[in-house]
């Protein structure tokens, strides 16, 4: 089945990378990758010290390459040694690198520091560390160093992020520690381009069907299906992309629009008509009520407004839409001569 040969795959790949790293231990081993060729079996080795993996004159990896054939049975393997120009932006050799240190006897604070002082002079664009165990005492805890911007989740954090696990077995107990190194942003996020410039979609300028079928109405002399043919052939549109009946049902809603605008410009005019009948009949309104305001003020008999009480008085002068307040002043000084009432109505003048 697929399924148990990607598994077979996988598994197969996990045991050659604990065989490297048992047998390179003292070369900074960091990883490998499997190329498999029709012909043979292709192993990359990437490596600090890549002499320690050749061995002089090539006898380390001849023997590496025969242990190799036995253990995992490659067809005719080839080992290829790289060596790992900047260590310190390698997570797994920065990890490793980390657990033997601890192993004697450094301090958790000063490993993570220094090299996350060290990783960071190497240009990369963020760093975290986490180391995790019996720091100090008999309890548990965790350690936690970072710098600059890390990628955690989604394709960018598996292309662009080299991470690491490893663990330092020191006398307290095990001590995990796992590097996550971003060694540099993405194409998406630094590219210089212009956009305007980029093209993104291209559209292939064309007439749609709703320009097609307007020109053959407007060749047409007339709907009927040889003429609709005659203006399709004129105006070079092939009609089996527009049908007759697709022209037809487009030329009954052009009249139907056409009908119903002249309906709604005569409707305008007569709603015109109608409201300047209404303004006009507004405005005598007016001027009827103006005219009796008028004759209304005329007939304000305010000797009997100021003959009353103070208050009343001042209520009904407040209920006048026109007070005349010579008028009302003059009538009290006629008829009371009330000083306070005097004082309010000179105040309204």
């Amino acid at each position: 089945m697929k399924e148990k040969q990607f598994i077979d795959k996988g598994a197969r790949k996990v045991r050659l990378d604990e065989f490297l790293e048992r047998e390179l231990e003292g070369a900074g081993y960091s990883h490998s990758d499997l190329v498999r060729t029709p012909t043979s079996t292709k192993i990359v080795i990437y490596a600090q010290r890549p002499g320690l993996v050749i061995g002089r004159g090539g006898s380390r990896i001849r023997e590496l390459t025969a242990d190799m054939e036995e253990e995992f049975e490659f067809d005719n393997p080839q080992i290829e040694v790289n060596e790992i120009e900047d260590a310190d932006s390698d997570a797994e050799i920065v990890a490793k690198s980390m657990a033997s240190w601890l192993e004697k006897g450094g301090s958790a604070k000063r490993v993570g520091y220094t090299y996350l002082r060290r990783v960071k002079e190497s240009g990369v664009i963020g760093v975290e560390i986490e180391i995790s165990g019996k720091l100090s005492g008999n309890r548990g805890r965790t350690e936690k160093f970072s710098y600059g911007y890390v990628k955690r989740c989604g394709n960018t954090s598996k292309e662009s992020v080299d991470s690491a696990y490893t663990l330092a077995r020191t006398k307290p107990g095990a001590i995990g520690l796992k590097v996550r190194i971003m060694k540099e942003l993405p194409d998406f996020k630094h590219r210089n381009v212009d956009v305007t410039e980029e093209i993104l979609h291209e559209t292939v300028d064309g007439e749609t069907k709703t320009e097609q079928i307007a020109k053959i109405i407007a060749e047409a002399e007339n709907m009927t299906a040889a003429a609709i043919e005659e203006a399709a052939e004129v105006q070079e549109i092939d009609m089996e992309k527009v049908t007759v009946d697709e022209v037809r049902d487009v030329f009954e809603e052009m009249d139907a629009d056409e009908a119903s605008e002249v309906e709604s410009e005569e409707d305008e005019a007569d709603q015109e008509t109608e409201e300047e009948t209404e303004s006009e009949e507004a405005e005598d309104e007016v001027e009827e009520t103006e005219s009796e305001d008028e004759s209304d003020e005329s007939d304000v008999d305010y000797a009997e407004i100021v003959s009353g009480t103070i208050g009343d008085a001042k209520d009904a002068l407040n209920d006048l839409e026109n007070v005349d307040w010579e008028k009302a002043l003059q009538a009290e000084k006629d008829d009371k001569n009330r000083t306070t009432f005097i004082d309010w109505l000179e105040s309204k003048v």
